[in-house]
């Protein structure tokens, strides 16, 4: 395609960086562009554009800071559509739900939501390696439960297969966010009483799923969450009145 073909718009140099990201992404959503897509090298990108070489860089920066293009050097560079990174986006959304300072209550809401959506699929679509996954996990957890922070981290693990065993990757990025978020709070309640409690909740959770029992799958992850924000509203209760007792 020639230069100044028509494709995209020129910019105004005051905000030229900003409408270069914003065409760009824009092109992404209308599924014009896909992963892997040539989107021009960096001298036809600034001729398309009207931009210094200066500006076209500020631009893509930007988009490859946010993994939505990758820009390669030399004979063979240009830019390219970045391949898909779902490690990197839940990443990026954890990092900025802690910057909104999103209190431990959203966290486990939501958290719960993704999960009794994921356990539901689980049960229905869960292969024979999802399972065998599901299981050796489990085995992890008992080994840990008299560990009270490893249990965590190998419970967490655990919901992870749950979630994977959805084979639905959106509800996957948005667990694998809110985790980075909730363990340390789970960490603060974690005794091996509860571990032992939790680690039979698995068990059930585990067998439901084996035995396609998407209802019953649900209503047990919801009760684990909703035990899961109890305690934490009868700790925050207590740290309350003890700050008013001091």
């Amino acid at each position: 395609m020639p230069y100044g073909s028509g494709r995209w718009l020129q910019v105004r140099a005051s905000t030229a960086s900003a409408e270069i990201v914003g065409q760009i992404r824009q092109r992404l959503f209308d599924g014009l562009l896909k992963p892997g897509d040539f989107v021009g090298t960096e001298g036809s990108l600034s001729i398309e554009f009207g931009v210094s070489r200066i500006t076209l860089r500020d631009a893509l920066r930007i988009l490859e800071a946010n993994g939505i293009v990758e820009v390669k050097v030399g004979k063979a560079g240009g830019v390219r559509v970045a391949h898909p990174n779902p490690e990197r986006f839940a990443d990026a959304l954890a990092v900025q739900l802690m910057l909104a300072g999103i209190s431990e209550t959203e966290i486990f809401d939501a958290q719960m939501g993704a999960e009794v959506r994921a356990v539901q699929l689980a049960a229905r679509t869960a292969t024979q390696e999802d399972i065998i996954a599901l299981e050796a996990q489990l085995a992890r957890c008992v080994d840990a439960v008299e560990d009270a922070e490893g249990f965590v981290r190998e419970s967490l693990a655990f919901h992870l297969c749950l979630v994977r065993a959805a084979h639905n990757r959106a509800l996957l990025a948005q667990f694998q966010a809110l985790r980075h978020l909730s363990w340390r709070a789970i960490a603060r309640t974690s005794t091996p009483t509860r571990s032992r409690r939790v680690l039979e909740r698995h068990r059930s959770v585990l067998d439901a799923v084996k035995q396609h029992d998407a209802e019953r799958a649900a209503t047990l992850i919801g009760e684990h969450f909703q035990q899961i924000i109890d305690i934490h509203a009868a700790m925050r209760a207590e740290q309350i009145v003890n700050e008013a007792n001091a």
